[in-house]
């Protein structure tokens, strides 16, 4: 996503206090991206559901590897898609109930990832992914983002 689809917290501007603004209104807090999962866990946050994919900027870095989630999920996915697999993990993640720390853990590319978590997210819960060369956006999903991500959606991936 070129422009950012929620709250954008520059760079330089990342702290504790603004991640904690938003963390303490929302039941649930989804990472998308190695480099935004990091950034919550290095202020004390960690997330519900974090997707990574060992990856910034789609170069494979070692400087980040998977925390010690309570269930990892490898799943696969291609560079500018959004497979049925995925789709099905995040639609039922998202209507489930559950206490673990879950990771997915993303063979190929997690980028467009954070668009059916914004589909599918029941209202109060929270999805951090980055902004390349800007910073992190937050996006606290309610009904009229999951109308936005579906019409985004069914622009980009239908015919």
């Amino acid at each position: 996503m070129k422009a950012p689809f929620g709250t954008l917290i520059r760079e330089n501007e990342i702290d504790r206090i603004k991640i904690n603004h938003f963390v303490k209104r929302c039941d649930k807090i989804i990472t998308v991206g190695d480099t935004t999962t990091e950034k919550l866990l290095f202020f004390g946050y960690i997330p519900d559901i974090s997707v990574i994919d060992n990856k910034e900027k789609r170069v494979i870095t070692s400087k980040f590897s998977e925390f010690q989630a309570d269930k990892k999920i490898h799943c696969e996915n291609k560079p500018g898609e959004i497979n049925a697999e995925v789709m099905n993990l995040i639609k039922e993640l998202t209507t489930v109930k559950f206490y673990d720390k879950i990771q997915i853990i993303i063979e190929g590319e997690e980028d467009l990832v954070a668009l059916p978590f914004f589909m599918y997210s029941p209202n109060k819960w929270a999805v951090f992914y980055g902004q390349p060369n800007e910073g992190l956006v937050v996006v606290e999903v309610n009904d009229t983002v999951r109308e936005n991500a579906r019409l985004i959606f069914n622009k980009a991936f239908t015919l």
